[in-house]
């Protein structure tokens, strides 16, 4: 770097530490980053406090069962909690088990779809559908500008900072009446502007980067395994997106115009990429893929046998059912013993099994509306690093999804433990509470060609206005 460039870094850096009114902003800029970390930790703590909490409820309600086993049954009260832990007739609605997912490290930092849907379930062995859809997936473009989160103060309020330091770069020398005297000088208007707006990239990304640090620390060991790789998606992720929208300024800067057109087409872009691209999406997808939650609805609505004392109808029901599950329908006592909880525990499945068919197309519809609104997600950097934060944070729409098939798994493991013992008469003894369905969640892979793509998409749209920027100014 030669003396005169250094020369003009040394007096931009003297402008901007005297300039009161952009101190103030950084000052209230690194506030808001801060208290936005507070508050996604507050919420995912809460949500923390929660699991903990449905954790230790499960523990003691199966500490219970357990306990019935040993002593004698001295009371009503015990015989009815030994009942419920020995008789699958009891078990096999009584019994609750917790399918949690667990907020990753960074999800503070980027909620996203977590407060939403439903990140914990008790389930029982009762209709799987009824238990999942009281809470739909209906709506995978929502991009949540509702959480002041970190995520929203980096994608929605550094934007605007950018806009505030660099609009008047050129425009402003030309209305005081300066810029014939930095005509005269030995190097170019374009490179002026140019060390002026590194200037400011290197204070407002330096800024960004130092939240997105404190929030990584405190939000997770960087050290760790997990941690490591999304650390640095996110920290590629603000310096694209912060060098994006400063050749979105030095692009607007290269027509000459005045500071009211370059703050009025400023700030009509910072509409145009967080709030009018985000809506033209959704009401696209909407129309292209609607949905129809009134077949879910109806799931939510609990119902039983016509007549539950009909022995004929329960007979009906149960052998429809074990046309299903034919390696139930091999016990000697199967219609003769427990027939109400058998005849009511094959309705359930049934329900089941014959709205399988409509769930899945629904599902299929839902994730139709995710990959047509990802294909789109280049027509805004805004939401492209909105879905990148979500990715990283594991709180996208994806993740839910991915949830919600292992509930699936998960039920189908408590149904195969309850409904063998009752449909072939044999009771739960103290040895089964060993062997009790336990819910995992398969592990997400990270996508690193979709990362990779996203911020090649957004650094392709920072290069060109970039360039376009740099020929137009060297041709005036």
């Amino acid at each position: 770097m030669n003396t005169i460039s250094k020369t003009i870094l040394k007096y931009e850096w003297k402008t901007f530490v005297r300039n009161r009114y952009q101190v103030v902003m950084l000052l209230a800029s690194f506030v808001f980053g801060l208290y936005a970390i507070y508050y996604g930790q507050s919420e995912i703590d809460a949500q923390r406090e929660t699991i903990v909490t449905i954790t230790d409820l499960e523990d003691v309600e199966f500490s219970s069962y357990r306990d019935s086993f040993k002593g004698a049954l001295e009371s009503s009260a015990q015989e009815q909690m030994h009942d419920i832990a020995s008789r699958p007739e009891f078990a096999w609605f009584r019994h609750g088990y917790h399918a949690i997912l667990p907020p990753h490290d960074y999800a503070a930092l980027a909620i996203g779809q977590r407060d939403l849907f439903r990140y914990y379930y008790r389930l029982t062995g009762m209709s799987l559908h009824y238990q999942l859809f009281e809470n739909e997936l209906a709506n995978p473009v929502n991009l949540l500008a509702g959480n002041f989160d970190l995520s929203f103060v980096l994608i929605y309020l550094f934007p605007l900072l950018i806009i505030v330091f660099c609009y008047s770069s050129f425009s402003a020398e030309k209305e005081n009446g300066t810029l014939p005297l930095l005509q005269v000088q030995s190097v170019s208007i374009r490179k002026i502007i140019l060390l002026r707006l590194l200037i400011y990239f290197t204070i407002i990304t330096g800024l960004a980067l130092l939240i997105s640090f404190i929030g990584l620390f405190a939000s997770g060991d960087l050290l760790d395994a997990e941690n490591r790789i999304p650390a640095i998606i996110w920290i590629l992720g603000v310096v694209t997106y912060c060098a994006f929208w400063f050749a979105l300024l030095f692009l607007i800067i290269s027509f000459r115009k005045s500071s009211a057109f370059n703050a009025m087409i400023a700030a009509g872009l910072w509409l145009l990429f967080l709030i009018v691209v985000p809506a033209l999406l959704n009401i696209i997808v909407t129309t292209k893929y609607p949905l129809s939650s009134t077949t879910l609805a109806g799931l939510t609505r609990r119902t039983g046998l016509e007549n539950e004392n009909d022995e004929n109808e329960s007979r009906e029901v149960i052998m429809e059912f074990l046309s299903h599950e034919p390696g139930l329908a091999a016990s000697d006592s199967l219609i003769h013993h427990n027939m109400p909880a058998k005849a009511y525990a094959a309705f359930t499945a049934l329900k089941d099994i014959n709205s399988n068919q409509e769930v899945t197309r629904y599902n299929l519809e839902v994730e139709k509306r995710s990959r047509w609104t990802k294909g789109f997600h280049w027509l805004s950097p805004s939401v492209n690093l909105q879905h990148l934060f979500a990715q990283v944070a594991k709180t996208d729409l994806e993740t839910f999804l991915q949830f919600q098939k292992a509930l699936t798994h998960f039920h189908g493991d408590i149904t195969d433990f309850y409904f063998e013992k009752l449909f072939w008469d044999r009771p739960i003894r103290l040895e089964d509470y060993s062997n009790l369905p336990s819910f995992k969640i398969p592990p997400k892979h990270s996508n690193l060609y979709g990362v990779g793509t996203s911020l090649a998409k957004s650094g392709v749209m920072a290069l060109i206005a970039f360039l376009v920027g740099f020929i137009k100014m060297k041709n005036q």
